[in-house]
């Protein structure tokens, strides 16, 4: 299945799960309110942020090995993980809610957080769950089950929406409800790629010698892809923290509704990004894996990417920072014009955002997961930090938005430059890069 067909899949269904959350979002923003949402934006913050490393990345391994027999087994090692990081998390909320039995040694600024904690135990299952479903999608993208993976996830988004819209209408609109719609949801997801997926477990072939040989293929496995955790784990949970790390500063500096608002705006501002650049890196990261070990120069097809992406980013960045407000204010609700200002001082971090992100899978391909790890945390400090110093000092966030419109664009310029770089094709020897 080429490129191109992938992503037409990929963005199809992608499509559909970006509908239906932007469809709902004005019932939401009714229905529950800026300060409910601002809790559970937290929530989904924070499982977001675990769930990136649920695996250890070794998901993305999967795609790697020449035989599905031992992509089978790679996909064993990453459910392995994803279970002990569901256990990981049950032990690190139960530690969060010992915290919050001693409240008051924390402060008066941290009453937004705490009111969160009895649900961030619904956090294990959750991490757990998506752990699994990202290892069986690309298991399933390897074997070109496609329509799986994008029935799996219109069918989560569904079920969410669905479960959500039911609690309102039935008077339980409460962070509770949202946070028991999403936990239904991650679980329905990877039970659909289980059952209708490509069965993993006929690829595996284990030696005679039994369960022992198994396990010590597995570990043999783990060394070999050893750079997924070693360096593309602290990578994508230091991107993943970028937005966690914001929400609680302003429910903890300013408060919930402010997060509210917030985490609204930037869900759907990114969403394009999301549909877009979400089914680009992934159609793409299995041709730049064979390209690569083919020693074909991947420079002129990264160009390609960014001259398109380019011109959808551009537009919808003019469009934002010129009727931002007031499209807020009609989509979600008058209150909501606030978001769309948020959305105005942000908007050229956006347009950057959407053109650089679906290119940074290219460093696991080309081996420079160690130099992007580094681009990844001065990338994050450039978004953090003016929100720290500035929400901290008493400022208004509009003020730390608009220092992150200026520094971001910059920044990945510069690492697009990166990039580029270092996709020039390799010397090949024997047919096999060197």
């Amino acid at each position: 299945m080429t490129v191109r067909r992938r992503f037409a899949q990929l963005a199809g269904a992608s499509m559909l799960t970006q509908a239906i959350p932007m469809l709902i979002a004005p019932l939401l923003t009714r229905w529950y309110g800026a300060e409910a949402l601002g809790h559970w934006a937290l929530f989904v913050a924070l499982a977001a942020n675990l769930a990136t490393i649920a695996n250890a990345r070794y998901e993305f391994a999967i795609v790697m090995p020449r035989r599905d027999g031992e992509a089978a087994l790679v996909l064993q090692l990453a459910l392995w993980i994803a279970l002990a990081m569901g256990l990981l998390t049950a032990a690190g909320a139960g530690a969060w809610h010992l915290l919050m039995a001693q409240h008051a040694r924390l402060g008066g600024r941290w009453v937004s957080l705490s009111q969160l904690d009895p649900w961030l135990l619904m956090l294990a299952p959750v991490v757990a769950l998506a752990g699994m479903q990202q290892a069986l999608s690309l298991w399933n993208n390897r074997q070109a089950r496609i329509d799986v993976i994008a029935q799996a996830r219109v069918l989560q988004q569904g079920v969410m929406a669905a479960a959500q819209a039911l609690a309102a209408l039935g008077g339980f609109a409460s962070v509770a409800a949202l946070v028991l719609s999403q936990s239904l949801a991650a679980l329905l997801a990877p039970l659909w790629l289980l059952r209708r997926g490509a069965r993993w477990r006929r690829a595996t072939r284990l030696d005679q010698a039994g369960k022992s040989w198994h396990w010590r293929h597995l570990r043999r496995l783990a060394w070999r892809y050893k750079q997924f955790p070693l360096l593309n784990s602290p990578h994508a949970f230091v991107n993943a923290a970028q937005e966690t790390l914001v929400l609680a500063m302003i429910a903890a500096w300013a408060d919930a509704a402010t997060a509210g608002y917030y985490a609204l705006m930037v869900r759907l501002v990114k969403a394009p990004a999301t549909l877009v650049g979400g089914a680009l890196s992934e159609a793409l990261l299995g041709e730049l894996a064979r390209d690569w070990q083919r020693g074909i120069d991947l420079r002129p097809r990264l160009l390609r990417g960014i001259r398109l992406l380019a011109m959808v980013a551009l537009p919808g960045m003019v469009v934002l920072i010129a009727v931002g407000p007031a499209l807020f204010g009609w989509l979600l609700g008058e209150d909501w014009a606030t978001a769309g200002e948020y959305g105005r001082w942000i908007a050229p971090y956006v347009a950057a955002h959407f053109i650089a992100a679906p290119l940074t899978v290219t460093p696991m391909v080309t081996g420079r997961q160690r130099g992007a790890l580094a681009f990844s945390l001065v990338g994050n400090a450039l978004y953090v930090l003016p929100v720290a110093l500035v929400l901290s000092s008493g400022g208004a966030l509009t003020t730390a938005l608009g220092a992150i419109a200026v520094l971001l664009p910059i920044y990945f310029a510069i690492y697009l430059a990166w990039l580029l770089r270092g996709s020039a094709p390799r010397p090949v020897a024997h047919g096999v890069p060197a």
